[in-house]
C-alpha cells in the first residue's frame, strides 16, 4: 500500500501549481508534470484498493488544531474513489487540451492545478472543517478562470458564479457548526469527524428532529446550488458560456460533481432521522431538473449553453437514483457521476474547438464542418451520442441503471422522466450535431480546418474512457455498489419510512 498516497495526490499539484506561477511560458510543462503524478498515484491506488470492503481505505488522520477537535483527515471508499480517479483523468486531459495557451500561461495552469487540489481535497477529507476549507478553495481559481481568460460578459459570470455558490456554502457552514456545537464527544469535547458526526445525527435525544431538519436544509441548499439543481441553476449557463473551454470542462466535470458527493457522503445518512417530506421535495427537484433542463437545452441557439442546460438534466439523474433509494439506483446515481465527468469533457471541447476554429458558437450560423474536420466531427459525434445514452457507452449504463431502480420505489416520478425527457434528450443533441456537422458547408468555412492534434488527442482519450466503461462498468460500479451498500444499511425503505412512488 502507497503510504500517504492521498496527500501526495494534493501536495503535488499544489507545489506544481506554485511552480507554474513563476515558471512563464514553461508553465504548461510544469502543470504537465505535476498533474500526472496524481494520475500514476490514482491507477496505483486502483490496483490496490479492495472493492469489496465498506470501511474507508488509505487513511490518514493527524492531529491538526487538536483544542478544537480538528484532525488532517484522509480517506476514500466507493463513493469518493471514483471521483478522486475522475479529478486525476480529467486534469491532465485539459491542460493537454490547452496545450497551446499563450494569455498569462503561467496563472493559468497554476489555476488548473490549484482547482485538482480542491476537488480532490473535497472527495477524500473525513473531517468538516477540512472539507470546508477544500470546498472553498475550489471557489478561488474557477472565479478567476472565469474572470480573467472569459468572454464578453465575464466580470458579470464570475461574479454570479462567486455569490451564488459562496452564500451557498456559508448556509452549508452554519450547518456543519449546529452539528459541531450540538454534539460531545464521550470526553465531553468536540469534533468535526465527519463519520462521527454523521452517525450521531441517528440520535434522537441529542439531534432533535426539528433541529436536525434546519441542519439537513442548510446542508442540501448547499449541496444543490453546486449540482447545480433547478432552482438553484441559474448561475450555471452564464458561468459556462463566458468561462474559457478549460474553465467550462473542470466546472461540467468536477465541481458539480461536489454537490453530488455531498448527496452520498453526508444526505443519505442523515436522511433516514429527518421529516419523511424531505423525500419528496428533493425526488420533485429531481424530475424537474431533469425536465426543464432538457427542454431548455432544446431551446438553446448557443452550442455551449445547449451543453450546460444538458448538465442541469444530467444531474438530475444523480439526484432522483439517490432519493429513490435502492441499491440499483444509488448505484446508477454514483456512476452518472462519473460518467457525466468523463462524457461533458468531450461535449465542452467540441463547443470551444468550435469557437476557436470557426469564431462562432451561434448553432444557426454552422453548417458542414464535417466536410473540413472529419476527424473531430467523428469525436464530436461520439461524445453526443455518448450523451444522448447510446448503448455500449457509459451514459446508457447509468441512466439505465437510475431509472430501473428509481421504478421500484418511485414509478409515477420515473415514467414522468422517461416520457418527457429521453425523447427531447434525443432531439438536442441530434439537432445540433447535424446543423453544425452535416448539410453543406458555407462558403465562409471553406478554408477551416482541424483542430490541433493535442486537442483531438484529449478528446479521443475521453470517447475511449466512454467507451471502456459502457462496456465494462464493473470496473467502477463493483466499488460503487459496495458503497451504495453500506450507505443503505442503516437507511429504511421508502415504504418503512411512509413514502410510496405515488406521493407527488
Amino acid at each position: 500500500m502507497i503510504a500517504n498516497a492521498i496527500s501526495m495526490m494534493i501536495a503535488i499539484p499544489l507545489l506544481g501549481a506554485v511552480l507554474s506561477f513563476f515558471a512563464g511560458t514553461k508553465a504548461k510543462f510544469v502543470a504537465l508534470l505535476a498533474s500526472l503524478a496524481p494520475l500514476v498515484l490514482s491507477l496505483q491506488m486502483y490496483m490496490e484498493f479492495d472493492k469489496t470492503s465498506k470501511i474507508m481505505q488509505f487513511v490518514e488522520s493527524y492531529d491538526w488544531i487538536p483544542s478544537l477537535g480538528v484532525k488532517y483527515t484522509v480517506g476514500v471508499d466507493g463513493i469518493g474513489f471514483p471521483l478522486v480517479l475522475l479529478s486525476a483523468i480529467v486534469s491532465i486531459l485539459v491542460i493537454i487540451y490547452s496545450w497551446g495557451e499563450t494569455n498569462k500561461p503561467n496563472q493559468y495552469f497554476a489555476l488548473l492545478l490549484l482547482n485538482e487540489v480542491g476537488v480532490l481535497g473535497v472527495f477524500t477529507s473525513l473531517d468538516f472543517f477540512l472539507f470546508y476549507i477544500f470546498w472553498e478553495v475550489v471557489l478561488i481559481p474557477m472565479f478567476f478562470l472565469i474572470g480573467s481568460w472569459g468572454g464578453p460578459r465575464k466580470d458579470y459570470a464570475a461574479i454570479k458564479f462567486f455569490i451564488y455558490t459562496h452564500v451557498a456554502s456559508l448556509v452549508m457552514l452554519l450547518a456543519i457548526f449546529a452539528l459541531y456545537f450540538t454534539y460531545q464527544t464521550p470526553e465531553g469535547g468536540r469534533t468535526f469527524d465527519m463519520l462521527t458526526l454523521l452517525a450521531a445525527t441517528a440520535d434522537k435525544t441529542i439531534f432533535p428532529t426539528g433541529l436536525l431538519n434546519i441542519i439537513f436544509a442548510g446542508l442540501l441548499l448547499g449541496f444543490l446550488v453546486k449540482m447545480p439543481a433547478f432552482p438553484f441553476h441559474t448561475w450555471l449557463p452564464d458561468a459556462h458560456v463566458e468561462a474559457p473551454t478549460a474553465g467550462s470542462v473542470v466546472l461540467a466535470a468536477l465541481l458539480l460533481k461536489m454537490g453530488g458527493y455531498g448527496l452520498f457522503r453526508i444526505i443519505m445518512p442523515m436522511l433516514p432521522s429527518v421529516d419523511k417530506a424531505f423525500v419528496t421535495i428533493i425526488a420533485i427537484i429531481a424530475v424537474i431538473s431533469i425536465v426543464y433542463g432538457a427542454f431548455m437545452a432544446l431551446a438553446q441557439k448557443d452550442i455551449k449553453k445547449l451543453v450546460a442546460y444538458s448538465s442541469v438534466s444530467h444531474m438530475g439523474f444523480v439526484t432522483l437514483g439517490a432519493v429513490a433509494f435502492t441499491w440499483m439506483s444509488v448505484t446508477g446515481a454514483m456512476f452518472q457521476q462519473f460518467s457525466h465527468g468523463i462524457i461533458t469533457c468531450v461535449l465542452f471541447m467540441s463547443a470551444g474547438t468550435i469557437q476557436h476554429v470557426v469564431g462562432t458558437r451561434v448553432i444557426a450560423d454552422l453548417g458542414g464542418l464535417a466536410d473540413r474536420m472529419p476527424k473531430f466531427a467523428v469525436l464530436m459525434m461520439a461524445g453526443f451520442m455518448a450523451s444522448l445514452g447510446l448503448p455500449g457507452m457509459s451514459g446508457f449504463v447509468a441512466e439505465f441503471m437510475v431509472l430501473t431502480g428509481s421504478y421500484a420505489t418511485l414509478p409515477s416520478y420515473t415514467m414522468f422522466v422517461v416520457f418527457l425527457s429521453v425523447a427531447t434528450t434525443a432531439a438536442y443533441h441530434l439537432w445540433a450535431m447535424q446543423k453544425a456537422m452535416f448539410g453543406p458547408i458555407l462558403k465562409k468555412y471553406m478554408n477551416v480546418h482541424e483542430p490541433h492534434a493535442y486537442e483531438l488527442f484529449s478528446m479521443a482519450m475521453i470517447i475511449v474512457l466512454s467507451l471502456i466503461f459502457g462496456l465494462q462498468p464493473g470496473l467502477i460500479t463493483d466499488m460503487m455498489g459496495t458503497a451504495a451498500t453500506q450507505v443503505m444499511e442503516p437507511v429504511m425503505t421508502l415504504t418503512q419510512m411512509g413514502v410510496t412512488g405515488g406521493v407527488i
